[in-house]
């Protein structure tokens, strides 16, 4: 049986895999299914560089209803609030229906992001723990280090280092969780099938070579973005968020809003929180770059 095409465009924070995919999208009679982890959450448009309308509203919408976005269908953008997450399974789940949902419409799927389990979840076929969020267990671990909780992971489930970063709270947390609801190691739950798609993978960045140059072409580019998200209204974003769902909104301590909650207290001056923000993404692009770059069937574009 021949296997439904896919499109996967991959890459480093702002090396331009929306405008690539948009253009490529309208070129193949193609519709986007954004992967990115917090562009889901309504409401949170200008400190994830969601391409939609500033003016979008803070109420999300059905994963199958798309957000146009210079005549190109997006879906998976703004589909659920900001204090209420969704699992991995679950975004998996909506991804896969939004994909058949294009394919039955006789266009091409481009799966788009840089949230690296997002993507290989898809690609993949990650058989992925459907266990559902203990809120008395998340507040409790919510209070602890994230040090303290990555080694609290690894100690449980050493291999859980080769895909949960140590930085990223939210996700040991999860493991964490499906750890302590199935008494089994989160690394072995994930268990990859056969893919139902046939995948072409294009990465977005410079080959080995060129990529010094890549690099200062990328912080150049995080600079002015992180500018702009100012100039668009980030702070004013940040106190509709914190209004909303309270200052202790997990999401207010990620990249751009951990920053502009600091300029909102006067503890950090903008021109602060922009380098700060370019200093982040940076780190975050070069672990992005470092998941990808392994894969022999990605095909760089520069």
């Amino acid at each position: 049986m021949i296997k439904p095409k896919l499109i996967a465009v991959v890459g480093p924070t702002a090396s331009g895999k929306t405008e690539y995919a948009i253009q490529l999208a309208g070129r193949l009679n193609g519709a986007v299914v954004s992967a990115d982890s917090r562009q889901i959450y309504a409401g949170m448009n200008i400190g994830t560089a969601t391409p939609v309308e500033l003016s979008a509203t803070l109420e999300p919408h059905h994963y199958l209803q798309p957000d146009v976005i210079q005549g190109v269908e997006h879906y998976l953008l703004n589909i659920t609030p900001p204090d209420k997450p969704i699992t991995l399974a679950q975004w998996q789940d909506y991804a896969w229906r939004a994909i058949q949902h294009i394919l039955a419409a006789g266009s091409t799927p481009l799966l788009v992001g840089g949230t690296m389990l997002y993507v290989d979840s898809i690609i993949n076929e990650y058989q992925i723990p459907s266990v559902q969020p203990d809120v008395t267990l998340r507040r409790q671990l919510e209070s602890q280090d994230t040090k303290l909780l990555y080694e609290k992971l690894l100690a449980k489930d050493p291999k859980a280092q080769q895909f949960v970063e140590a930085h990223h709270k939210r996700r040991i947390i999860r493991a964490l969780e499906v750890i302590e609801a199935t008494g089994q190691p989160f690394s072995e739950q994930r268990v990859q099938r056969e893919p139902r798609y046939q995948v072409q993978t294009i990465g977005l960045f410079p080959k080995v070579e060129d990529r010094p140059r890549g690099w200062d072409t990328l912080q150049k580019r995080l600079a002015k973005r992180a500018q702009q998200m100012f100039a668009d209204g980030l702070l004013d974003e940040t106190k509709l968020l914190q209004s909303r769902y309270g200052s202790d909104l997990s999401l207010l301590r990620t990249p751009s809003y951990r920053q502009a909650v600091a300029v909102l207290a006067g503890t950090m001056s903008q021109a602060e929180a922009v380098a700060d923000m370019v200093r982040s993404d940076m780190r975050y692009a070069h672990r992005q770059l470092s998941w990808w770059r392994r894969r022999p069937e990605i095909s760089w574009q520069s």
